[in-house]
């Protein structure tokens, strides 16, 4: 087991120092933020062990930040220890209504933060939190194959016996319900219509549409017209889904916006898709780019899709090369046989299992299971 990870928010820099150190000197892995939004840019980035969290501090104050770990999905629940000059009765109380496991005044002696850290640490291991390993699947650009990955990947975690959710967090028409045959009465349309405050599990389980191979799915908006994909929005929805199944499968439009930025910072792995030609390699390196300024670059691998039989493709290895990121999948052209099993409303992946391109996405799921292993047992379906 690798070394323990503690995120100190505070905005103190003496402060920051002296617990940094203390937790270094007791064998941790240690990060720092001077500022609450700093900190839950980390948070997302680094997947902290724990968090110890300054409560006085400007423009978000700590129990602001704790809110905001509680509201999402991958750090909903993560320990959190709130530090504070203040220790009346009061203060403490707002503390642990913010969603803190501990609540401590400051000045606090090492051996007991310490203490403190390690019981709270050891708790966490006997009651793993029920969430989904969270995959976003995402296009160098557009019509290089996303939602067929996608939708083949889940429907090939079903066939593996793991409980998948799919969602098509895209604000404009979608594919997948039509890949499925499936013709949902409600969809994500009418969630991004409504205040994102009102989006509880019931709201969003209403929208969820089961197929007939067990896949469940919140299909993207059935019409032209839609609501923007909001932060808000997508926090929300992925709260909702994310204790509901052993893989929550994303299917996003673009490396771009505060929605989509806010989807791949829960995730657990992101794939992007490309075609092995010039200019979605282009598009790819420029995604790339992106993604690095996010903090996101070390969860991406890339699924490379040839639509097209030619000699002027590029091999995986030279696209693999080009962008400096390993490739986790290698998908042949299948055109015909995808277009007819849309059609149809299965998945490749289930109807000819022995072709080509269905064996390849079989691979890339099989890749994903020892990346993202779960314990068996622990969300229903």
């Amino acid at each position: 087991m690798g070394k323990r990870r503690v995120l100190v928010i505070d905005d103190d820099p003496a402060a920051l120092r002296l617990t940094g150190y203390i937790f270094h000197r007791a064998g941790y892995e240690v990060h720092v933020a001077t500022n609450g939004k700093d900190g839950l840019v980390k948070a997302a980035q680094v997947k902290p062990d724990l968090v110890i969290l300054d409560v006085m501090m400007p423009d978000m104050s700590g129990l602001e930040v704790c809110e905001q770990l509680r509201a999402r999905p991958a750090t909903a629940r993560l320990p959190i220890i709130m530090l504070s000059a203040k220790g009346h009765v009061d203060d403490k109380v707002s503390g642990f209504r913010a969603g803190a496991d501990d609540y401590v005044q400051k000045p606090v002696e090492a051996k007991e933060l310490l203490a403190r850290a390690n019981a709270l640490l050891q708790r966490a291991e006997y009651t793993p939190a029920p969430r989904a390993r969270i995959v976003a699947v995402v296009g160098a650009k557009g019509g290089v194959g996303v939602t067929t990955v996608a939708v083949n990947m889940a429907a090939g975690l079903i066939t593996k016996g793991h409980s998948v959710v799919l969602a098509e967090l895209r604000s404009h028409r979608g594919t997948a319900a039509q890949q499925l045959n499936m013709t949902p009465v409600q969809d994500l349309g009418a969630l991004l219509a409504l205040d994102p405050a009102k989006l509880d599990s019931r709201a969003v389980s209403q929208r969820v549409v089961r197929h007939a191979s067990g896949l469940r799915v919140l299909a993207a908006p059935q019409d032209a017209a839609g609501h923007p994909l909001t932060a808000p929005h997508v926090e929300a929805i992925l709260n909702a889904l994310s204790p509901e199944a052993e893989y929550l499968i994303l299917d996003l439009p673009a490396v771009a916006g505060e929605g989509v930025r806010l989807a791949l910072e829960q995730t657990d792995q992101v794939l992007l898709v490309t075609e092995p030609e010039v200019l979605s390699v282009t598009c790819a390196h420029a995604d790339l780019e992106t993604l690095k300024s996010w903090g996101l670059f070390d969860r991406v691998n890339l699924v490379v899709v040839s639509r097209s039989q030619s000699t002027l493709l590029m091999k995986s290895t030279e696209v693999e090369s080009q962008l400096g990121v390993q490739v986790a999948g290698t998908i042949p052209p299948a055109p015909e046989t995808f277009h007819e099993l849309a059609r149809q409303g299965v998945p490749i992946v289930v109807a000819r299992p022995q072709a080509l391109a269905a064996s390849a996405l079989m691979k890339l799921v099989e890749w994903l299971l020892k990346k993202l292993p779960v314990a068996r047992g622990g969300t229903s379906q």
